[in-house]
């Protein structure tokens, strides 16, 4: 016998069912003429959907397998919690929207929409589109997934104000500006419009040869995945590769995955890697807290051979405060080829509100191409630096770079490969007066490159572990509130002195 509160709301599913409706849209055999409530009687293009007064519930199907010239706009629709509007294929396989110059799905002022299962082709970056691809203005509670998005000058999937916003399962591929960017609209200088989105996950996606916006000549572009202006905001399990490599400019540059101006960011189990940047273009890197990013956290994510640095500590002139951001249990293999030449980099500048309180502790960096931290001169106020192994395995140089005041290296593991086989003595460590000098006999690839890995498995990687007789076991240093695991989601003991580097067993 059912309660009167769960009688009630499945009545009102029931009736609400009755009402909403689908409409179906098919390219190749459809008429505008038609009702659209069956698939015999679709509609043609997207004409008709785009000045229709959809009501919460109702779905939006296009014809899957076949081509869809021209773009779906949506405006002020309003769908429901547990009814949202719904956009995607029907049939076999996924439909293709082909919006040439312009963006496949524009939505401005709506709510509780998703997008999912459709392929979205615009005319390219170089060849005349000027759009995004997906692009989400002011509308809040939406989920995109499953979207397949190329060619368009800015990104592939763009969503600029609201909150709410759930990104699953997209390829965003060949575009120009960025993969998947999440932005608030900073128009104006009013404090209320800092950090203004709520709740956004990104998960399970791949940002791929995006490699930059010729339209932008002023600034970075060529991005994986990046957010701004957002607060509680969840980036996981994404691949970010290959981008940045024809950004059209000198100067700062772009980074695999990363935020700016933003409060509580995690971003944890991704892959950032072969990312690039101009020929005398700055950054190229794997991952990136930026100006003005607080509260936020990168963890058991792996970095490699990128031309940036793995992980940027930035703050740019103009940003609001950085402060208080952890950085623990990643992996960096030889990052840093062209710029920064190590796996973590500090730049903060000389113009810009300083930089506070960092805390990276048990991260493994191995690098060929220079030091294993690095830093633009600066004050970096509340730094520290704590149970990381630093392995460089074919450079003359420091293992930690660059001129700094206010950071502190405390019980790090320090060892040269290069030093070693050379037969030299290992760089003194004066920084650091717990310093571990020691092989960390770490399980190392056989090659500087690891091969392809997915997403949802590179926390299983048997590289970077320590071997039984490794002397990083238990010679760290007990951190308070250290997350619980390691980069391969094993339990850390509390009790008993943890291991350095990323592997906590």
């Amino acid at each position: 016998m059912c309660t009167k509160l769960f009688c009630t709301i499945v009545l009102i599913i029931l009736v609400h069912n009755i009402f909403a409706s689908i409409y179906y849209i098919d390219a190749s055999t459809g008429n505008d003429a038609n009702t659209g409530l069956t698939q015999k009687n679709a509609w043609k293009t997207f004409d008709k959907a785009n000045n229709f007064p959809f009501m919460a519930g109702d779905r939006i199907l296009l014809k899957g397998g076949i081509t869809f010239v021209g773009s779906l706009k949506l405006k002020s629709l309003r769908g429901k919690r547990v009814f949202p509007v719904i956009i995607s294929s029907y049939g076999s396989g996924r439909a293709i929207i082909s919006s040439g110059d312009s963006a496949a799905i524009n939505s401005i002022s709506c709510e509780y929409l998703m997008v999912k299962n459709l392929i979205c082709k615009g005319s390219g970056r170089l060849i005349g589109n000027k759009a995004n691809g997906v692009d989400f203005r002011q509308s809040p509670n939406v989920v995109i997934d499953s979207v397949d998005v190329s060619g368009y000058l800015y990104s592939g999937v763009r969503i600029t104000g609201g909150s709410n916003i759930r990104i699953t399962n997209v390829y965003a591929h060949d575009n120009g500006f960025c993969g998947i960017y999440v932005t608030a609209d900073h128009a104006g200088n009013d404090d209320s419009q800092k950090k203004a989105i709520r709740n956004v996950y990104i998960g399970h996606s791949v940002a791929e040869n995006n490699p930059g916006c010729p339209a932008i000549k002023d600034n970075h572009s060529g991005n994986g995945i990046l957010v701004s202006g957002v607060s509680n905001t969840l980036i996981e399990y994404c691949e970010a590769m290959n981008n940045g490599w024809d950004m059209p400019r000198v100067g700062n540059g772009p980074v695999g995955i990363w935020t700016y101006q933003s409060d509580r960011v995690i971003i944890q189990h991704c892959y950032s890697h072969h990312n690039k940047t101009s020929k005398n273009g700055l950054d190229g890197g794997g991952f990136d807290f930026d100006g003005g990013v607080t509260n936020s956290i990168m963890q058991y994510n792996l970095s490699e051979n990128n031309e940036g640095a793995g992980y940027g500590m930035f703050q740019y002139a103009g940003a609001d405060i950085w402060n208080n951001n952890i950085v623990r249990y990643n992996i960096s293999f030889n990052d840093g080829q062209k710029n920064g030449q190590c796996g973590i980099f500090m730049w903060c500048d000389p113009a810009a509100v300083a930089m506070k309180n960092l805390h990276a502790y048990n991260n493994t960096i191995v690098n060929k191409n220079g030091y294993g931290v690095n830093f633009l001169p600066g004050n970096y106020t509340g730094f520290i630096f704590e149970n990381n192994i630093y392995l460089i395995t074919d450079s003359a140089k420091q293992f930690i770079g660059g001129n700094y005041t206010g950071a502190t290296f405390n019980q790090n593991l320090y060892w040269s490969s290069f030093h070693a086989n050379a037969k030299l003595p290992q760089p003194k460590i004066s920084l650091d007066n717990n310093a571990l000098v020691i092989n960390p006999m770490l399980v190392l690839p056989e090659s500087d490159l690891l091969g392809k890995l997915n997403p949802g498995i590179i926390n299983s990687t048997p590289y970077f572990k320590l071997k039984a007789d490794s002397p990083a076991k238990k010679a760290g240093k007990q951190i308070i509130d250290n997350g619980e695991k390691d980069y391969w989601g094993h339990i850390i003991p509390i009790p008993e002195n943890p291991n350095m580097g990323a592997q906590g067993d």
